[in-house]
């Protein structure tokens, strides 16, 4: 019994962080498309999962990669590249792959994915609004380390995370608009701040249920980046009759017309769901923890599906 509760007193601050507004950041710096400066030289060679570490400001930072088999040494032919962010705790224990199968779908898609490991030995993510935040800054020097040493397609950058990691990817939407061309936060998602210089392509996903980030304190998160980026009104969609079996519950998706093909909005709302990541095994398992997780729905095919659908 002693863990839920210590997953309770921890869960307490951050809903109560959640609530409180941030600062308005400076103007992101801008953002280069087209291949990386690996390309043609590149050192790295297909690996799943793999931990690597890279110094930043005289700090050890951690992270585990996965480069699909199709990226050989020496290549000239660009790929994505997803970060995939831990939620609380998650980086501590390495348990975020597992979860979302980002791996899987790499290799069987073409893809990298990286797992960055947060602050305090993967407890936690800075997530202010600030040029000197550790946190951005080895996210900074971790996308040109990675474009140094593969063949990246910098205008196919994304960013994805579930809780804590929803949290980091809201802020890299604020702070760094014009390296990520898509974002998915899972069970968090925030709207940071006001309007930058680019639109960033959302899809996000809340269950009802959840207890841990409860799903009123951001349902109306979509429709108010939607209304920044001056959407039309939303169309919402029920995915299937028949309520999903891990939830007992519908999956609606309300989607947002915004008219150009650089800006979206979509939120799936999982009926009945827990603080999880839908179509997720291992959520399953500790459902005692985080509450039912929908089994009709993936995520992560969701979520890359969105992602090929926008470029810088």
């Amino acid at each position: 019994m002693r863990r839920p509760v210590g997953i309770c007193i921890v869960v307490v601050a951050l809903a109560v962080m959640a609530a409180c507004a941030p600062p308005v950041p400076t103007s992101p710096p801008p953002g280069e498309t087209g291949p990386s400066s690996g390309c043609g030289t590149t050192t790295r060679g297909p690996v799943t999962e793999w931990p690597e570490t890279i110094e930043v400001e005289g700090r050890t930072r951690r992270y585990v990669i996965t480069v699909p088999r199709n990226h050989v040494r020496g290549t000239s032919d660009p790929i994505p590249l997803v970060f995939d962010f831990h939620g609380l705790i998650e980086g501590m224990v390495g348990t975020h792959a597992v979860a979302t199968q980002f791996s899987a779908k790499a290799n069987e898609e073409g893809f990298a994915v990286v797992y960055p490991v947060g602050s305090n030995d993967g407890f936690n993510w800075d997530v202010s609004l600030d040029e000197g935040n550790p946190d951005l800054r080895f996210i900074d020097a971790l996308r040109e380390e990675l474009g140094r040493t593969m063949c990246i397609d910098r205008s196919r950058v994304y960013s994805a995370g579930l809780s804590y990691g929803a949290f980091m990817t809201s802020m890299l939407m604020c702070m760094r608009p014009n390296h990520f061309a898509a974002a998915a936060p899972v069970a968090g998602i925030r709207n940071f701040c006001t309007p930058t210089e680019r639109d960033v392509p959302v899809v996000t996903f809340h269950g009802t249920a959840d207890w841990i980030l409860p799903h009123p304190l951001f349902a109306s998160t979509p429709s108010e980046i939607a209304a920044k980026y001056g959407c039309a009104p939303p169309m919402t969609t029920t995915l299937q009759p028949d309520p999903d079996p891990g939830t007992g519950g519908s999956i609606t998706l309300t989607s947002w017309d915004c008219g150009q093909v650089d800006a979206a909005v979509e939120s799936y709302t999982i009926e009945g769901g827990g603080h999880s990541w839908p179509g997720s095994f291992f959520f399953q398992l500790v459902g005692f923890i985080v509450g039912p997780t929908a089994t009709s729905l993936d995520a992560t095919d969701v979520i890359w599906d969105f992602f090929e659908r926008h470029h810088l």
